[in-house]
């Protein structure tokens, strides 16, 4: 004989189950996706362990690549909450195509260019012009279709149009994928000199720099950043931002070498 429960226990229990996997749901800690570009790998490690801290609740994941590279996975609807750029025009060309809100981009550090190398590399040069020579084998800037930093770099150049054809013509020029992989290559000697910015040598006692570039000469390298507005946490999302442009971010960013949007 199988025992049957009567309707209104079922009811009961339907009743409870949900109730339980609501509050699970509700109690469920979010997970923002923010996008940043390869240069801020270090910096945007230390802000986020300082947030977390204060919002325990809300846990960060980077997705970490060239601020193009970014832009272009933002445009195939990846599942982005926060875009951090090494440039301004990424986020921009995403508010003209309805990603983000323009008036919701905030700027929130500059950095400068700078040419490095090894300290252990032959032959140690002193300036720009010095990649001419015919002992300089290669020489590594980013991908200026994908990476700001190598775009920078490409303006700076164009400005010397000898040097550039020069470098060109003599296929000294090794492209990386993002700052990081042209950090890399001088790291490595892989490349006699590379274009990075000036907070990707933070802490690097092995490498030196040849020639820091003003704003002049490359533009001005702004940072931007901005909610994408598919996110599904934009409260959430508006907190990490705003603790970005807060005095405690500020300064760590100005600790690692960045320069404050006011300056």
């Amino acid at each position: 004989m199988k025992f049957k429960l009567p309707y209104f226990i079922w009811g009961l229990i339907t009743t409870l189950v949900i109730g339980l996997c609501s509050c699970t749901l509700g109690n469920s800690q979010p997970t923002l996706v923010v996008a940043i570009a390869a240069s801020l790998t270090d910096v945007m490690a230390e802000i986020r362990a300082e947030f977390q801290a204060q919002h325990p609740d809300i846990s960060i994941q980077f997705n970490t690549a060239a601020s193009g590279t970014l832009q272009r996975q933002i445009e195939q609807q990846a599942p982005i909450d926060i875009f951090a750029s090494a440039a301004l025009e990424p986020v921009e060309s995403l508010a003209q195509k309805g990603f983000v809100e323009t008036e919701a981009i905030r700027i929130f550090a500059k950095n400068q260019l700078v040419l490095i190398q090894n300290q252990q590399s032959q032959p140690q040069l002193n300036h720009l012009e010095d990649l001419a020579d015919e002992d300089v084998p290669k020489v590594a800037l980013g991908n200026p279709k994908t990476v700001p930093a190598g775009k920078y770099a490409a303006n700076l150049l164009e400005k010397y149009p000898q040097l550039y054809e020069t470098l060109e013509q003599s296929q000294k020029l090794v492209f990386g994928e993002n700052v990081r992989q042209v950090l890399t290559y001088v790291q490595n000697q892989s490349v006699t000199a590379g274009f990075v910015y000036q907070t990707d040598i933070f802490q690097q006692s092995n490498l030196r720099v040849i020639e820091s570039f003003s704003p002049e000469l490359t533009d001005s390298i702004l940072y931007a950043i901005a909610p994408i507005k598919t996110s599904l946490h934009q409260s959430q999302g508006q907190l990490f931002i705003d603790f970005i442009l807060g005095q405690q971010s500020q300064a760590i960013l100005q600790k690692y070498g960045f320069l404050s949007p006011r300056d």
